[in-house]
């Protein structure tokens, strides 16, 4: 069948990077009476965030959330009784609401993250170099399933005479929990339970003494490590191996003269090719360093941020790296230029009181699938078995494949016939409109409520025409435009509309669809 290819509409196969809203989360240090948690609304295209609202969470020096950003997880960085872990579920207009809150048994907890598949909460505790495990019961925290107290100590008798855990790490295949361990220059590695719960025998990775462990990071195959370390000032590179670390290169990230450094934060670039660190005390830095294909590190520049620099974050788009500078109480802005590398002050400080953490998360959407088909008076219909030897609908994992709809009418029967000739733009709207409806009918009945929907990823539309006419992407309008109405933004989707210059049945129009669920 010849088709004649007439505009690529809306093909945004960036993932939609530049064009999607994201809540910017700030975590404080509360000394100076602020709240604890900032969240500012962002759009990545501009990089200009506007304050939204607050969290009352004193010294929440860390954040971590579920995928589906639903459950926000956040530690209280106390030591004794005041020690906790804090958890707020977004409600239905997309704000976060303290859902409950249990005591930390350990000192100090620093670092949090959550593990989806088991929905555990782990925490790194630095006061008392320990690991807590929380498990949680629809997002709700349960008291402390684990407390795992590290015994250590290393050469460096005034920051580390114990263990002081500083972070802790899931491994890119789940299979292992990963805590560095600052005090006793070790990276201690547990096998993790399917219950979330973590292996008590566990093994530890040395580090070079001296060194102060303190975040680590991992590439996305999972083959290497990057660590940096604390008190050297250093970036350990480790072949990784089913769980095996080895050395493979260290370099000098803060190069000033002081003995014991102050080195903080460590990520990578989104497409793999840069990684950045954070430089304290005795330098206010970020350091940049080119991976090479053999996953070693080449050192790049170095570039000069307010002082006290402690996490660091590249925002959704990586067009932008947002630094927490603690002690100028302001997040500062930077662009990143992912090819080469560069970074430049954009001038644009955030205010903020002793920042810690930052955490980038899209928006919920507030828009009711189900109850937007019924307010704009939608009836779907009962889904039709295929005609041929295949299946309307196939489902795989959290993404579901939608083959090639038509346009089936209220009444019954489909709209047929070749738009531009037979049938105006305005009516092959109409039928891309119905297709749409027949696509929502198979996916309802597919996955039981749309608002399990997180996304229309791809549509491919099929428009009945002869070879001459070129209108495809007003036709598919029809679609594009119910998708919206129904999910918001949720609704937006990459699209390819092409022509055809004959359909099955003679239908006006067929689509495809992609889609997204939450998991």
């Amino acid at each position: 069948m010849f088709l004649t290819i007439a505009v690529l509409l809306n093909s945004l196969l960036s993932q939609f990077a530049d064009t999607v809203s994201y809540d910017l989360l700030i975590g404080s240090y509360t000394k100076e009476g602020n709240s604890g948690v900032e969240i500012f609304g962002l759009d990545t295209r501009s990089g200009k965030p506007l304050a939204d609202y607050t969290l009352n969470s004193p010294n929440a020096s860390f954040l971590t959330a579920s995928k589906d950003r639903k459950l926000l997880y956040s530690v209280r960085e106390d030591g004794g009784a005041s020690a906790s872990v804090v958890v707020f579920k977004a409600g239905f207009d997309g704000k976060y609401n303290l859902l409950n809150a249990v005591p930390n048994p350990g000192n100090g907890p620093c670092h949090i993250v959550y593990r989806e598949e088991s929905k555990t909460v782990y925490t790194a505790n630095y006061g008392s170099g320990s690991l807590c495990v929380y498990k949680t019961e629809n997002g709700k925290l349960l008291p402390v399933a684990q407390h795992i107290i590290y015994k250590g100590s290393s050469v460096n008798k005034s920051r580390q005479q114990a263990s002081h855990a500083h972070q802790v790490t899931v491994s890119p295949d789940g299979k292992f929990l990963y805590v560095t361990d600052l005090g006793a220059d070790k990276i201690h590695q547990h096998s993790i339970n399917p219950d979330g719960t973590v292996s008590e025998n566990y093994s530890s990775i040395p580090v070079k003494p001296g060194n102060g462990p303190r975040h680590m990071t991992f590439d996305k195959t999972g083959t290497h490590a990057y660590l940096i370390n604390e008190l050297s000032g250093t970036v350990d590179v480790f072949k990784v191996n089913d769980g095996k670390f080895s050395l493979q290169q260290s370099l000098v990230a803060d190069t000033t003269a002081a003995p014991v450094k102050g080195s903080a934060d460590i990520h990578i670039s989104s497409n793999g090719k840069w990684l950045l660190t954070s430089n304290r005390v005795t330098s206010n830095e970020v350091t940049i360093f080119s991976i090479l294909n053999d996953g070693s590190l080449e050192k790049k520049s170095h570039i000069p941020v307010a002082k006290h620099p402690r996490n660091f974050s590249f925002d959704p788009s990586s067009k932008h790296v947002y630094v927490a500078s603690r002690d100028e109480n302001k997040i500062q802005v930077f662009s990143f230029n992912e090819s080469d590398g560069s970074m430049k002050d954009l001038n644009r400080d955030i205010p903020v009181k002793m920042p810690a953490c930052i955490l980038f998360l899209p928006k919920v959407s507030t828009v009711d699938p189900e109850a937007k088909i019924k307010e704009l008076g939608i009836e779907l219909i009962t889904p039709t078995a295929p005609i041929a030897n295949y299946v309307k609908c196939v489902q795989t994992g959290n993404m579901v494949y939608l083959s090639g709809h038509g346009p089936d009418k209220p009444g019954g029967g489909q709209v047929i016939g070749k738009v531009g000739k037979d049938l105006t733009i305005e009516e092959g709207q109409l039928a891309a409109r119905f297709t749409g409806i027949s696509l929502l009918s198979t996916l309802k009945a597919q996955i039981g409520d749309l608002n399990r929907v997180k996304r229309v990823v791809k549509v491919l539309g099929l428009v009945n025409c002869e070879g001459s006419f070129a209108q495809q992407p007003a036709v598919m309008n029809g679609f594009s435009n119910l998708m919206v109405d129904v999910f918001g933004d949720r609704g937006k989707h990459a699209r390819s509309a092409l022509g055809a210059v004959a359909l099955p049945n003679n239908i006006a129009v067929e689509i495809e669809m992609i889609v997204e669920l939450y998991q």
